[in-house]
């Protein structure tokens, strides 16, 4: 039966061990975090080049192409006076209804609720398989680049 001064001695070595641990684990939790911010910062950098270049390439294409018709009248007529013309041409056309077979177009039949409620879950699951094989193919190139760069665990 061991006595109490043998169980504290006991206690202090495994404290001891364990908080070398503990600061490595602390020390790797630090390390990883700043290269998650700096892949963060490196992700943000790259959406923001391509954005401008994006915007770049609409300005320029906008710039060197010749306008077209419609847009040179829309430059000569006020448009004000454009939305009258429109008005008193739509004033001439007697309202219509369109009818294919027994039904009026552009009023469909609502879905069951069964199937709207399928198509919901059908969604939620493809989108939760797509985050689980993004996720695990994430982690299979961490896990390559780190076993690739020889680093000790």
């Amino acid at each position: 039966m061991a006595g109490p001064s043998d169980l504290d001695k006991q206690i202090g070595a495994v404290r001891d061990s364990m908080e070398s641990s503990i600061v490595v684990l602390r020390d790797r939790g630090k390390r990883e975090l700043k290269r998650v911010e700096r892949m963060a910062l490196i992700a943000a950098g790259v959406g923001a080049a391509v954005g401008v270049i994006v915007v770049g390439l609409v300005v320029v294409n906008r710039l060197r192409r010749p306008p077209t018709r419609r847009e040179r009248i829309e430059r000569l007529i006020p448009l004000g006076w454009w939305d009258r013309l429109r008005a008193g041409y739509a004033k001439q056309v007697p309202p219509m209804r369109l009818y294919v077979g027994d039904r009026q177009v552009g009023e469909e039949t609502r879905p069951p609720m069964w199937e709207s409620t399928a198509a919901r879950l059908a969604k939620t699951a493809g989108t939760a398989a797509g985050a689980a094989i993004v996720t695990r193919g994430a982690t299979l190139v961490l896990e390559w680049l780190r076993d690739r760069g020889g680093t000790k665990q």
